[in-house]
Formats: structure tokens, sequence, C-alpha cells
């Protein structure tokens, strides 16, 4: 506990203080809140995928109207085909949802798609090659 303030020098000596405490409080308040915000990032992550999953944008472009296509023809009548309806309109419901929010950036879907199935440099191949001859692993 502080002394009683007796004249006005010890009230400015103490609002001086107080404001000093109240500014360090503040800062220990916002490292918390950075550690609490870092801490909860994958389950904000998870919850953004899932509202993905369950939304859908308003905008309509070229690449979503295939990806609706596809939802509809390709895996709702081939791959399946032979299971029971409610499966055969929930998946598409779900690709074309969370496709609809992929398509804001097509360049970004385009680099990807390049370079899956782009070949890897013979220089890569040869460093997995010797790290299976390292450990001892055969190649299959």
């Amino acid at each position: 506990m502080i002394n009683q303030i007796t004249n006005y020098k010890e009230l400015l000596q103490e609002k001086a203080r107080l404001k000093g405490l109240l500014a360090e409080q503040e800062l220990q308040i916002k490292e918390d809140w950075q550690v609490i915000k870092e801490d909860l990032k994958p389950y904000t992550n998870a919850a953004a995928t899932i509202r993905n999953f369950f939304t859908r944008k308003a905008t309509v472009s070229a690449m979503q109207l295939g990806v609706n296509i596809f939802a509809d023809g390709f895996v709702k009548k081939v791959l399946l085909g032979n299971t029971g309806w409610l499966i055969r309109t929930v998946v598409p419901f779900f690709i074309k949802n969370y496709a609809s929010h992929l398509t804001d950036e097509p360049e970004k879907i385009i680099h990807k798609i390049k370079n899956f199935f782009k070949k890897k440099p013979q220089k890569e191949k040869e460093t997995v090659e010797e790290e299976i001859q390292e450990t001892g692993m055969e190649a299959v």
C-alpha cells in the first residue's frame, strides 16, 4: 500500500506511477492476446475450412461453372453412381461449396496444378535415391 498523499507533488508522482503501471499492464494484455491468437490458430483454420464446406460464394466465374459441371457430372454420376441418394447429393454439394472459395485466384490454382504434374529435377531424384541407400531401404 502506498503512503497517503499529502501534497500536489506526491499526487503528480503517484499519477505518473499509475500511468506507467497502466501502460505496462496494457502491453502485457496485448502480448497475452497474441499468444492466445497463436494458440487458437489451428482451430480458426479448421473452422474456416468447415465454413467453406457449408457456404458458397455468391460470385459466379467460368472456373466455378466448370467445377459445378464436374461435380454434377463426373463426381455425382460416375464416381458416386452406385452409392445411395444421400451420398450422391451431399458430396457434390460440399465440393461445389468448397470450390467456390478456391476460384477467387485461378492463377494460384493453375500454378498448383502445374507444380503437381511437373517432373522432379534429376538432382532431387538423386538425393532421394541417396537417402534410400543411407537408410538401408530398398526402392520398390
